[in-house]
């Protein structure tokens, strides 16, 4: 079974960065760096078929709204949900959503 490709669209680029941002201004840059680079390692997951195929579809609202078939994976740490949907060969990530403010 093929990999699916991600796409990550410009606007979880831009949260990432927010993240990254506030992380650093706590603690360091390298410490915001290490945490950015987990972040993408968790996004890259969703490639393998198994895993992406076997989330369900979300119920929560907050991820409906950026995709009606969005999925959700849950961070290591809890703390972020990555909202995504497959379509065809890829698995497009629409967001990522502190869980604090999953509705």
């Amino acid at each position: 079974m093929e990999n699916y490709r991600i796409i990550v669209h410009d606007r979880v680029y831009k949260t990432i960065e927010r993240i990254q941002d506030y992380i650093a201004s706590l603690n360091t840059y390298e410490a915001a760096e290490i945490y950015s680079i987990k972040l993408f390692a968790e996004i890259k997951t969703l490639a393998n078929p198994i895993l992406a195929n076997a989330i369900q579809y979300s119920q929560w609202q907050t991820a409906k709204k950026l995709h009606p078939h969005a999925k959700r994976l849950i961070t290591k740490n809890r703390k972020w949900n990555i909202i995504f949907h497959i379509q065809g060969r890829y698995v497009i990530i629409d967001g990522i959503i502190p869980t604090s403010l999953m509705k």
